[in-house]
């Protein structure tokens, strides 16, 4: 690594000769107006503004990302090249004040406007004298920064001012960025995992590296495009209820690596072989299509935001991944270690921390299962207790909750009043607090019985699928009052599938959660050991 610094002439001069671009693995240009000219205010006042971190390189990526809303020139020389791997926003910005040349392209989104400096503003510290402006707004005491080093229109302008007396400010304006040196560290390196973790490292604190984009730059080309077979995917998924999945590149990458290398980490991810991944590529589509098919006919995961963590879908894919147009099917006991699997894992939270780990162990314990060695599954065992389901509060975007209406779901409620199975898929899909029923309501545990802690109120223990209209009809109703309304016949069936006794609705409020916890507890223990 290399430390040095860079002129703005020069920066503006390799941006302009192609030989510093823009990789894209980075992100779009998103500084707004304000931004830039608190940055011309830095550079102004010799205030540090960072380090550029580059790489020094003569390979050429397949693709680049336009420098802002400037198209970059194709470099007009072989090497070296210097890519943007921390400073993009700045150095764009720098560019596009100053620069003369390059014409901004027309389907460019970007909010800019021209950087002026501010003859009349205060000359403290604090305040900035530069200002962005529109055409309109420009007054003879604010000067354009983009005649700075374009000596021809920089020789008219001071010609032709007005106020010749303030030429001599204009000159020191000049003089003062001609000056400005900007610190540079340069890293020259061949293997790609090594600018991949530095990238990553060096953005740890702002947004983390998009492993996709950064792949999709250097591994696919010709005749393989891979953000085009993605696309196809997501078209797929759609039509499996699963669109959201296609918004998670970097899970869909952790699992193609999982069926090509069977490693999910980001040095294998970095390291794929494009030859490999187009080999295999219809390999992990199928994998991938399979474990959604498991995940919504086993599980009732209808859909990919009802998945309690997004990681199980790893294993799960590399469990699926086959060469056969028919798909993998499971056999009767690896179905059900599968399920077993899912069950643990949720109830245990095996996925909430040191998910690298667990992945990994997973996909090992799922090559052996394909070899029906089940031992790495079955001997897993998780003892789920009743105050799972009495101290976690229902919240639909929490791990817990999910996991208990994925359980609530695999017994296929019938609704209290009507008696009719509740419509999972819609009622999964729209992931809406409402769909789900306090079966002592709010109101009465607050009005009746003075409850007023969340935990008293919203437990698990307290919640139910139950139909819109049933939903409806109820309200506030309380649970020994609406239990009247039950078909007699059909009551105890009704009941059965949400874990409630014959006679829990009529029963004092404490003791319909104890009893209910214990029995949801002994049906997570089934589904997990």
């Amino acid at each position: 690594m290399s430390i040095g610094t860079i002129t703005v002439r020069k920066l503006i001069q390799s941006v302009t000769e192609g030989e510093i671009r823009i990789p894209a693995f980075q992100r779009d240009f998103v500084w707004e107006p304000d931004r830039v000219q608190f940055l011309m205010d830095s550079l102004y006042k010799k205030f540090p503004v960072g380090t550029l971190l580059l790489w020094r390189t003569k390979e050429k990526l397949e693709h680049d990302r336009m420098l802002g809303p400037f198209n970059l020139p194709d470099p007009k020389k072989e090497y070296p090249i210097e890519y943007v791997l921390d400073g993009q926003q700045r150095i764009t910005s720098i560019f596009a004040v100053f620069q003369t040349e390059l014409q901004k392209s027309p389907k460019n989104n970007i909010n800019w406007l021209d950087i002026y400096f501010d003859l009349d503003a205060n000359q403290d510290a604090q305040d900035s004298q530069f200002i962005a402006l529109h055409p309109h707004e420009v007054k003879i005491n604010h000067i354009p920064l983009n005649i700075l080093f374009d000596v021809k229109r920089y020789g008219g302008f001071v010609r032709n001012y007005p106020d010749q007396s303030r030429i001599v400010e204009i000159d020191k304006l000049q003089a003062a960025f001609q000056d400005v040196q900007i610190p540079t560290e340069t890293v020259e390196v061949t293997d790609h995992s090594s600018i991949a973790i530095i990238f990553e490292r060096v953005n740890r604190g702002g947004v983390p590296l998009d492993t996709y984009q950064l792949l999709s730059a250097w591994t696919w080309s010709g005749d393989f495009d891979l953000r085009a077979k993605f696309d196809e995917l997501g078209d797929d998924l759609d039509d499996h209820g699963y669109k959201e999945l296609a918004e998670e590149p970097d899970l869909l990458l952790k699992c193609c690596a999982a069926v090509i290398k069977d490693d999910a980490s980001a040095k294998t991810i970095i390291e794929l072989n494009g030859t490999d991944v187009r080999l295999k590529f219809d390999d992990f589509k199928r994998g991938l299509l399979g474990a959604v098919d498991f995940l919504k006919r086993e599980c009732h995961v209808v859909s990919f935001k009802n998945l309690p963590y997004k990681s199980m879908l790893i294993p799960l894919t590399r469990c699926f991944a086959t060469a056969k147009a028919a798909g993998f099917h499971p056999s009767a006991i690896q179905r059900a270690a599968l399920i077993r699997w899912f069950w643990h894992s949720c109830f245990s939270r095996r996925y909430s921390n040191s998910v690298d780990t667990a992945v990994k162990a997973d996909i090992a314990a799922i090559k052996n299962l394909l070899s029906n060695n089940l031992t790495d599954i079955t001997n897993r065992t998780i003892n789920v207790s009743p105050e799972f389901f009495l101290e976690n509060i229902f919240s639909i975007s929490s791990v817990n909750t999910k996991t208990f209406v994925l359980m609530l779901a695999n017994k296929n409620p019938k609704s209290f009043l009507s008696g009719a199975t509740v419509d999972l898929n819609k009622v999964l899909l729209s992931s809406n607090r409402r769909e789900y029923h306090h079966i002592f309501p709010k109101d009465h545990l607050e009005k009746s019985l003075n409850l007023t802690d969340k935990i008293d109120i919203f437990p698990l223990a307290n919640f139910a699928f139950l139909t819109k209209t049933d939903n409806a009809s109820i309200q506030n109703t309380p649970p020994q009052t609406y239990a009247s309304r039950i078909d007699p016949a059909q009551k105890d069936s009704i009941l059965s599938t949400h874990f409630i006794s014959p006679n829990g609705l009529v029963s004092i409020y404490s003791d319909f959660l104890k009893e209910r916890a214990e029995a949801l507890s002994e049906e997570a223990n089934r589904l997990s050991n």
